[in-house]
């Protein structure tokens, strides 16, 4: 599974470099693109400048039509003015005149008078200044001046005759000569002024009407042109501004149908259009984000589909695990249950064994020559101790490279190696028990009616050494049941298999070395033909029986506790197990959600 897992990482590595590969391609792309478009876009910022432009533009120049005509209607109406200016000096200058002719006509009638001398000084300086100025407004006319001309010869006439009548005061007979010379210098002033008159006053009247007719005119074409400026001014810009208007739009438009598609989740959304100002940058890059984004989604359903896979992998064998610690508890509940029968069934043993070696006391002479051969069984033993270490040594390096819960495993498995080595010992003991029992019986027969009580001796170490076996047995049953159950949990260790084997033909040559022994017993029990040196050994092996069900008795409850703290562990290991399925269930709740 592990070997799955990296592979598949390796492969999402190897996906994850060839998507960065693509994108570098496709960024060296849209960089390329980008500034062949900034080659010819028009920002908008810039039709913004030129719209203002133009607006701006259009109101100068229809600022300066209408500052023309307004110019045109103000000179036109200056000279309207100017005109009417005139005609009013003209009329107040004939106005004065014809005073001096009044005021002339009530002296030579009423006689002298200082306040009349007075009034004719002071319309004679009127009349002067107001012709004087009449002259500067009329300018170069030649037809005005013609008849100016005449308007001159009366003022200059009515300023003689103040001058050579009117200086001095007169009484009398000069009344009458004054009358006499000035009535026709008067009547002819009067005519003159009377023909003059109409046709200055005709003449200005032209002036005027003419001055009129154009300011008409001018505020006439003022008004037009006015018109049509404030029809310029109002609709260049209108529709310049609702061509900008438009263009923000539709600009905005496209923005928002592709905003639109991704939100609907069509980040595949393709959009045409000929524009290349921000908002065809804005678009680009929203196409841009979409694009990644659809890499992105693209990437997360792969890995999630990955993760998903291992998740489910690692569920199944956790599943599987769990069940094999299930069976395993199972396996130690039975095997604690075989261990309390097997300590009762000791006890008796050991009670029985106590029985045998007070009788074995009576007989303790004839037991002394069994133990030499006894010394030379336990150096063949210790061999057979040293392979069963070797094999406890190989066992343990395979442990080392198992994994936590084939740790714990292998541990539950030295115990059932110890609890074997205990078994083993006590068949090697029943074994040489019975072997014993034998020569016992055979020396008691030959020895007689002397030799009936080693006899029943043999025969209860017979039962012994027949019961040992049985229990033994049934352990050996028990462990195997044990072995098979866990050599189901782990047999996707292949080198622990080989190990195993290589520990099977270690058992096969201790098995061959406790043979030898076996036959070296029964060499021993041919020799030995006297009936002492027989129950001497038969009183040895007595006392190796009961130190071996001691030790037996130890070893099982050694064994049993150990057997708890294995349990214990199975159990602990179990609570991990199903707090590891837990999460994996939930992490592929997270990876459905992710791939979703």
């Amino acid at each position: 599974m592990k070997l799955n897992v990296k592979a598949k990482l390796k492969e999402q590595k190897s996906k994850i470099k060839g998507g960065k590969r693509r994108e570098k391609t496709q960024k060296f792309k849209k960089k390329t693109t980008k500034k062949k478009k900034a080659q010819t876009k028009m920002k908008l910022i810039h039709r913004l400048y030129a719209l203002i432009t133009l607006i701006t533009l259009t109101c100068i120049i229809a600022a300066g039509f209408i500052y023309y005509y307004s110019q045109e209607v103000s000179r036109e109406s200056d000279a309207l003015e100017e005109t009417a200016s005139s005609q009013q000096q003209y009329g107040e200058l004939i106005n004065d005149l014809n005073m001096l002719g009044i005021r002339y006509y009530q002296l030579i009638n009423s006689g002298y008078s200082q306040d009349g001398i007075t009034e004719v000084e002071m319309y004679l300086e009127n009349a002067n200044n107001r012709y004087d100025q009449l002259i500067e407004q009329m300018g170069d006319s030649d037809e005005l001046s013609h008849y100016f001309q005449f308007l001159r010869d009366a003022i200059d006439s009515y300023q003689l005759i103040y001058e050579q009548n009117f200086t001095t005061i007169f009484v009398g007979d000069e009344v009458e000569q004054i009358r006499n010379r000035i009535l026709p210098a008067l009547s002819r002033n009067e005519n003159s002024l009377q023909s003059v008159n109409n046709r200055i006053q005709d003449f200005l009247e032209d002036e005027r009407e003419t001055a009129s007719v154009s300011l008409q005119n001018a505020l006439t074409s003022s008004e037009l042109i006015i018109m049509i400026a404030l029809i310029i001014l109002v609709l260049v810009p209108l529709i310049v501004l609702l061509l900008f208007s438009r263009s923000l739009f539709t600009g905005v438009q496209l923005v928002m149908n592709r905003i639109r598609a991704y939100h609907q989740g069509e980040f595949d959304y393709t959009n045409d259009t000929n524009r290349s100002d921000e908002f065809a940058e804005i678009d680009t890059r929203l196409e841009e984000m979409g694009n990644r984004l659809i890499t992105i989604i693209n990437k997360n359903k792969e890995i999630s589909d990955d993760v998903l896979t291992v998740v489910k992998t690692t569920g199944k064998k956790s599943s599987e695990q769990l069940a094999g610690m299930d069976q395993i508890e199972k396996m130690m509940n039975e095997f604690s249950e075989e261990m309390q029968r097997q300590t009762e069934f000791t006890g008796t043993i050991s009670a029985t064994t106590e029985e045998v070696s007070a009788s074995s006391e009576e007989i303790a002479s004839t037991i002394a020559c069994i133990n030499n051969e006894i010394v030379t069984l336990e150096d063949v033993s210790n061999q057979g101790l040293d392979i069963m270490n070797d094999l406890e040594e190989t066992m343990n390096q395979l442990d080392r490279q198992a994994t936590e819960t084939a740790e714990r495993i292998s541990v539950m498995d030295k115990h059932l190696t110890h609890i074997s080595s205990f078994l083993n010992g006590i068949d090697d003991i029943a074994d040489q028990t019975n072997l014993l029992a034998i020569n016992a019986s055979i020396e008691a027969a030959r020895a007689g009616d002397e030799g009936n009580s080693f006899g029943v001796v043999a025969q209860e170490i017979r039962k012994l050494s027949q019961g040992t076996n049985d229990f033994s047995k049934q352990t050996k049953d028990v462990l195997d049941k044990l072995s098979k159950e866990v050599a189901t949990i782990v047999k996707m260790f292949t080198e622990f298999q080989q190990r195993s084997e290589w520990t099977r033909e270690k058992t096969v040559e201790s098995a061959s070395l406790f043979k030898k022994i076996s036959t070296d017993n029964s060499k021993v029990a041919r020799e030995h033909q006297d009936i002492n040196e027989s129950i001497s050994q038969i009183n040895r092996a007595i006392e190796d029986v009961v130190g071996s069900v001691s030790e037996l008795v130890n070893g099982a409850n050694i064994l049993e506790e150990k057997s708890t703290n294995v349990q214990g562990i199975v159990n602990e290991q179990t609570e991990r197990q199903k707090t590891l399925v837990e999460d994996v269930k939930s992490l592929e709740n997270t990876a459905d959600l992710l791939r979703n």
